[in-house]
């Protein structure tokens, strides 16, 4: 593919992307005359007790039926659809991550939805919405979004007479007083396996890791905002007085659950993750806005937060397009999933529905009644992020150089200069232009 195929994200979409992923559309128009019986749409995610949610849909649509195969996770998502396609098995439905819909449409696997949902713009928080809509066409149904908070355990914090931290300097210092009081107590990890973490937290910086204009692309994953955040890290993780675990591992769940970690920078829907993983902490943590570099500032990037996608291999397009909207932005749906799972909608009003404010939260930040306003505020003034094609690229070499210079005690710029180096090397191979 050249470099003008993909004129995506930043406002241009190219006429012959655009064209071939109509295309695509139109082959997978809906044809509920082929068979008889009900129409059954394959749908893949893996958002927890999504098959309840579908259960509702199932049950008031008996004409559409819904099979949710929950085997798929976010890290693999653009891999297995790659492969389906491929085969010719792609689902009807498929969850996303926001950074991988732009490799899903660049790739034809995200179909043009604009007829059936371009009429929704006033219903979705902006940025969601601007997320996944490239050059004025929708290409993924928005689910919620992520704002990023600070949990802290409160109880710990209390107990050494320390402050939530407002800075990233006061971060670095309850850090040290963490660590002085009992060597084995940090206040966080650095986790190698966390990239997605990593490009939030430089996006706060002011980091652009993807820019495009006029059909040539900019990759700053190595800029000077992305190496204050090593440096920064580097500096944690040289003094020792944060540890290295990482995210998702056994060890990493045993230290948020017997207190070695006093906090977790993460995003509005860690709450239920904690109370999985550290249930005897219950009612004793906080959350607040994550650090600043200004005394003053209130800026932050998302963190995480998916869309939902119909398939160019869709046979049902039009069934499908109903179901991904419906699952996102009706009342049923999202009362279901307010009951059963934790999410931040990125519809509006489903951000006023009733229960919304008693869920998981609560429970994790009792004493805390504005972590929904909380959460609103920073949505609202999260940084644009523009996502490059080859996400999956950065993520898996950032892993395998930082996971390195940890084990060898090499330089986290260093490694960043790796990331940026196989980002470009792997774009100009796909044939982009890169300044």
């Amino acid at each position: 593919m050249n470099s003008t195929a993909f004129r995506l994200v930043g406002g241009a979409l190219a006429a012959v992307l655009a064209a071939a992923t109509l295309a695509g559309c139109a082959a997978g128009a809906s044809d509920t005359a082929e068979a008889e019986g009900p129409i059954v749409l394959r749908y893949w995610s893996w958002a927890p007790n999504i098959g309840k949610i579908v259960d509702v849909w199932n049950e008031t649509h008996p004409d559409v039926q819904v099979e949710v195969n929950t085997s798929v996770g976010a890290a693999d998502i653009v891999a297995k659809l790659a492969a389906a396609k491929e085969a010719g098995s792609l689902p009807d439905v498929s969850n996303t991550t926001y950074e991988n819909l732009p490799n899903l449409i660049v790739n034809g696997i995200a179909s043009d939805i604009t007829d059936a949902f371009g009429e929704y713009e006033d219903q979705i928080a902006p940025a969601a919405w601007n997320l996944t809509t490239f050059d004025d066409k929708n290409y993924a149904v928005p689910q919620g979004t992520g704002p990023q908070f600070l949990f802290y355990r409160a109880d710990i914090f209390e107990s050494l007479g320390l402050e939530a931290p407002t800075t990233w300097d006061e971060y670095a210092e309850a850090a040290r007083t963490i660590h002085a009081a009992d060597p084995s107590k940090y206040l966080a990890t650095f986790p190698a396996n966390d990239a997605q973490l990593f490009a939030a937290l430089s996006a706060q910086a002011g980091a652009e890791w993807w820019s495009q204009e006029d059909g040539s692309w900019s990759v700053g994953i190595d800029s000077e905002p992305s190496q204050k955040v090593a440096d920064y890290w580097q500096g944690l993780v040289d003094e020792g007085v944060v540890t290295t675990l990482k995210t998702w591992t056994p060890e990493w769940q045993a230290a948020l659950a017997d207190g070695t970690l006093a906090s977790w920078l993460s995003a509005v829907w860690a709450p239920p993750l904690i109370l999985q993983n550290a249930p005897d902490t219950e009612g004793k943590w906080a959350a607040v806005q994550i650090p600043q570099w200004n005394e003053g500032d209130s800026v932050s990037a998302a963190l995480g937060g998916s869309a939902t996608v119909v398939t160019t291999g869709s046979k049902h397009a039009k069934e499908a397009q109903e179901f991904a909207i419906w699952l996102n932005n009706s009342e049923e749906a999202l009362t279901a999933y307010i009951e059963n799972a934790s999410i931040w909608p990125a519809n509006l009003a489903g951000r006023e529905l009733p229960g919304l404010k008693d869920t998981v939260p609560a429970a994790l930040v009792p004493s805390q009644t504005d972590y929904w306003d909380v959460a609103a505020k920073t949505d609202e003034e999260a940084v644009p992020v523009t996502w490059g094609p080859n996400v999956a690229t950065a993520y898996s070499t950032f892993g395998d150089a930082f996971g390195t210079a940890i084990s060898s005690d090499g330089s986290f710029s260093d490694a960043l200069t790796t990331v940026q180096k196989a980002v470009v090397a792997d774009m100009e191979k796909l044939g982009f232009t890169v300044d």
